[in-house]
């Protein structure tokens, strides 16, 4: 029996050495498993969006095969600005580079909620989104982005490094 104790004890070390922790204050490795989880860098400081419990409905997706359509977005806690970033592709579906362009149909907004002021509405000047799996049957839909955003008062903030791997319900 004792033999068998410490058998399970080096088991639980060395399966508990070889599983790593995420770091919540890193970037999130790319992955197209659905894992719930928008990030990258909005004008260099890290933006994650992730899901926190089976109750938490951000960051979240929705495809419409009938249109088609896919919208997706989350919010991050990321003081003091506490951005929020959604995104709409009608066009081009699939698994390749997609276009979005001012005015066009594929678009994505960003807001910055300020702590003292009005939030800012930024919308999508240019830039594109790539999807890296786009899997209507297992609900996954996963991919890269980098966008450059504008303010109505002409200012700029790029979102560099973006990644999603979003798990619809």
């Amino acid at each position: 029996m004792k033999n068998l104790i410490i058998l399970f004890a080096v088991a639980q070390f060395t399966l508990g050495a070889s599983c790593k922790k995420e770091n919540l204050n890193d970037l999130p490795p790319a992955t197209t498993t659905g894992k719930n989880v928008i990030g990258g860098y909005i004008d260099g400081q890290l933006f994650v969006s992730r899901r926190a419990d089976l109750l938490s409905t951000d960051p979240n997706v929705s495809y419409y095969p009938n249109i088609p359509k896919i919208t997706f977005g989350g919010t991050s806690v990321l003081k003091p600005i506490a951005p929020a970033i959604g995104f709409s592709i009608t066009e081009n579906l699939g698994m390749h580079r997609i276009t979005i362009t001012p005015g066009g149909k594929n678009s994505a907004g960003l807001i910055i909620k300020q702590p003292s002021e009005a939030s800012i509405h930024y919308i999508s000047d240019s830039g594109f989104i790539e999807f890296t799996r786009f899997d209507p049957a297992a609900k996954i839909y996963s991919g890269t982005f980098d966008v450059v955003f504008k303010s109505s008062s002409g200012k700029t903030i790029h979102f560099t490094e973006g990644r999603f791997d979003l798990l619809s319900f």
